[in-house]
């Protein structure tokens, strides 16, 4: 069993953060976006140059986002592949995908040229490495698929000559890796210039649709607005729709520092199951080059895991790279998966002015340089060429196979409301900073101890949509297999859709059964 879980910090992470007060009054603006990751920003700043106020929410601080935990990587390769995204889609909507992507990396490079963004952008060669296990005409496939949607610059390498034990690969051109937090710090300071307002540490609660929009914070206070934009990762507005056609998964990352000219500077990743990917970036030590891994996903409170990711990933990295060097930094982050491969961007399912943008894929940056684009021709009243392929109001039937089986592992959560007890178990066994499902009575329980030993006796059901949580050791947070939501030990929540903590149950569970025998759900 690996160790308990550690508060960890992405390498980017490591910059000095602008400061933005909390929202304090009501306030009148065009658009409100809510999330100021890179979709929220990016959008904000993209209305901003097209005359539109502009007023910009966050929950945290700069950079405490799931933008924060990126992994860094620019692509228009996308993770299901061209082949896949054909049979998905058609040939048609396939080629939309890539100039989609393809047109978003162009407005990144736009974006830095035009406001002198210092943020370590590079473009590179990205090389996808061949899985046995898939076959040996995968590649081919691949490579027959590029062709049609019309991708420039590729080549299939019978022996790239980089890595003995990788075997094929597909060289892609024009990828790249940014710092995307000096990307967004360059955006926030735009946005201010252009007369933009910034609130962090501004929680919403609910949205109010009438002629206009009224974004209502935690506080209290409102954000009236004509156009709405929720840019949260997974929508906060939307109760089932879009999480339903979508899955939440952890993602893993650890930065390697090694001796320069170790590695070259490529992006590599691969088609295991689960896949992995590796790229180099400036390392924060003098005189070494740092290399980010990743990869070892799993869906959100699925999975006990019985072995430290980040350990998996570091043996990886020497058993199939031959590369050695310690661990500096480790971090993970959510990735959500559309079921058909695509985000969900567009109005929201319902509404008349309020868009949404979810199911980043793992390409997130572009996919939120995309929203941008789809949104601002939205509000100009504009008809977007991509609108049809990113709405979030479709139904993929070509994808109703992993949308069936992704809907019976939602609903079979929902099992765990009538599971039987498991073995007896103590109060007192339950460790520091340790979370462990009981029931009191027919109801679950979420109790948590914490590095004090104070017991924190939560209601189990997820707020959301009433799912059972999960203990996330390797986190220590309480994770919704359901629809993603995750919650920090004492409740409050951490990722959403949902927007309410855990419930404060009674502490008398603790009082009465301190010294006796208390049921485990599992």
């Amino acid at each position: 069993m690996f160790s308990p879980h550690q508060n960890t910090s992405s390498i980017w992470q490591e910059i000095n953060p602008p400061i933005y007060p909390s929202l304090d009054q009501n306030i009148k603006t065009d658009v409100c976006v809510v999330g100021a990751g890179i979709v929220g920003v990016t959008t904000a700043y993209i209305l901003l140059k097209q005359g539109f106020s502009v007023t910009l929410l966050d929950k945290d601080t700069f950079g405490q986002n799931e933008t924060g935990l990126t992994s860094g990587h620019l692509s228009n390769v996308l993770d299901e592949g061209y082949t896949k995204l054909i049979e998905l889609h058609g040939l048609e909507k396939a080629r939309q995908a890539y100039q989609s992507h393809t047109d978003a990396l162009e407005l990144i490079q736009k974006i830095v040229n035009e406001e002198s963004i210092i943020c370590d952008l590079h473009w590179l060669d990205g090389y996808l490495f061949e899985n046995p296990k898939q076959g040996t005409d995968f590649l081919e496939q691949e490579m027959q698929s590029l062709k049609e949607v019309g991708f420039q610059d590729f080549e299939l390498l019978e022996s790239p000559g980089l890595f003995p034990n990788c075997g094929r690969a597909i060289r892609y051109g024009h990828q790249g890796r940014i710092h995307l937090l000096k990307y967004l710090r360059g955006l926030l300071a735009a946005i201010e210039r252009m007369g933009g307002r910034i609130y962090m540490n501004t929680r919403v609660e609910k949205f109010e649709e009438g002629d206009s929009v009224h974004v209502i914070s935690s506080a209290g206070f409102a954000v009236q607005a004509a156009h709405v934009a929720v840019c949260t990762n997974v929508p906060i507005n939307n109760r089932v729709q879009i999480h339903s056609k979508e899955a939440s998964y952890r993602s893993y990352c650890i930065a390697v520092d090694i001796p320069p000219e170790t590695f070259p500077d490529i992006l590599l990743w691969d088609c295991a199951e689960p896949y992995h990917y590796v790229r180099k970036i400036p390392s924060l030590t003098k005189g070494l080059d740092c290399l980010l891994v990743g990869g070892e996903d799993h869906r959100v409170g699925l999975q006990s895991l019985t072995e430290d990711p980040y350990e998996t990933l570091h043996t990886w990295l020497s058993d199939k790279l031959g590369i050695r060097g310690e661990i500096a930094q480790k971090w993970s982050g959510q990735i959500i998966e559309p079921m058909d491969g695509l985000a969900y961007i567009g109005k929201n399912p319902g509404n008349k002015n309020i868009y949404i943008c979810s199911g980043d894929s793992g390409h997130g940056i572009t996919h939120g340089h995309i929203a941008a684009m789809i949104i601002r021709d939205g509000i100009q009243g504009r008809k977007s060429p991509w609108e049809k392929l990113y709405s979030p109001d479709r139904l993929n039937f070509k994808a109703s196979g992993d949308f069936l089986k992704e809907n019976l592992s939602t609903a079979y959560q929902y099992l765990d409301l009538l599971k039987l007890p498991a073995e007896q178990k103590s109060v007192r066994d339950i460790q520091p900073d340790e979370g462990c499902l009981v029931r009191q009575g027919l109801e679950p329980m979420a109790v948590y101890r914490d590095h004090e030993g104070e017991f924190h006796v939560l209601s189990a059901i997820c707020p959301h949509a009433g799912g059972v949580v999960h203990w996330n050791q390797q986190e220590g947070t309480w994770d919704c297999p359901c629809h993603g939501s995750r919650f920090a030990g004492t409740g409050e929540v951490l990722h959403g859709p949902a927007l309410e903590p855990l419930e404060k149950e009674s502490l008398e569970i603790i009082k009465k059964e301190k010294d006796e025998r208390i049921t485990p759900v599992w």
